[in-house]
């Protein structure tokens, strides 16, 4: 896991990426129901990709990338803020 840790601290130095911190006392949230990655191409449109023990699945269908969206700011919701993560 400390590799893990150094590797997410310096991935911190480029300016596209924004931790997002969920407490482990918030107890169940989608956050941990997997892994996905989800992308905007040059045409403005998301695909998502959803990664699991045996393969990765490629997400473009609209309600399915919508899901992953709604998810994902589900996710945000739960994160501490900047405030919070600086104290």
């Amino acid at each position: 896991m400390v590799e893990q840790i150094t590797h997410l601290a310096a991935s911190l130095e480029r300016p596209h990426v924004s931790p997002h911190i969920v407490p482990a006392d918030t107890g169940l949230h989608v956050g941990l129901s997997g892994p996905f990655n989800l992308a905007r191409g040059t045409d403005g449109g998301w695909v998502g990709h959803m990664e699991h023990q045996i393969d990765g699945l490629v997400v473009d269908g609209d309600h399915e990338v919508a899901t992953l969206l709604a998810r994902w700011e589900m996710i945000r919701n739960a994160a501490l803020s900047r405030r919070s993560r600086s104290n």
